[in-house]
């Protein structure tokens, strides 16, 4: 089916709150696992993690980004561009600055409502694994985040 992040421990050694697990200053919660059938919209996504007190991942070292590429069924992560078009920003407020990551010819605001960002896998590239899609009508997997304790 999909890949855990390579790096994660199985356990949380106290660090996360329950269902999350554990890497360097962070906890993530993997929404296949909780409930493989389940998927949701971007802002459906990101309410299920604020409900269990988290928000969506930021990807923010390059370890992360490559350990991600490995989840084949694709999820949402934290960026949008819903503010103003073609200026994606993080949930925490940074603006994206690395083009590269980015799936060749995204984003390309296809349809309408292209506004949110996942990561899906790429079998010729680990570094180009971002796609804009539908904030609304997509529905896939998502990955939560919050700092450990």
């Amino acid at each position: 089916m999909t890949k855990k992040f390579l790096f994660l421990s199985e356990s949380s050694c106290g660090k996360c709150p329950s269902g999350f697990l554990h890497f360097n200053t962070s906890c993530y919660f993997f929404s296949y696992a909780d409930s493989p059938t389940v998927k949701k919209n971007w802002h459906d996504s990101r309410t299920d993690c604020i409900n269990r007190g988290s928000d969506l991942i930021v990807i923010d070292s390059p370890e992360e980004q490559v350990s991600l590429h490995a989840w084949q069924n694709g999820f949402w992560v934290g960026l949008t561009d819903m503010d103003t078009e073609d200026h994606w920003v993080w949930i925490n407020n940074v603006t994206e600055v690395e083009p590269r990551y980015w799936m060749d010819g995204e984003p390309n605001e296809y349809g309408i409502g292209e506004d949110c960002a996942a990561v899906v896998y790429s079998s010729s590239n680990p570094w180009k694994s971002r796609n804009d899609a539908n904030c609304q009508r997509n529905e896939i997997y998502w990955i939560c985040e919050k700092v450990s304790r």
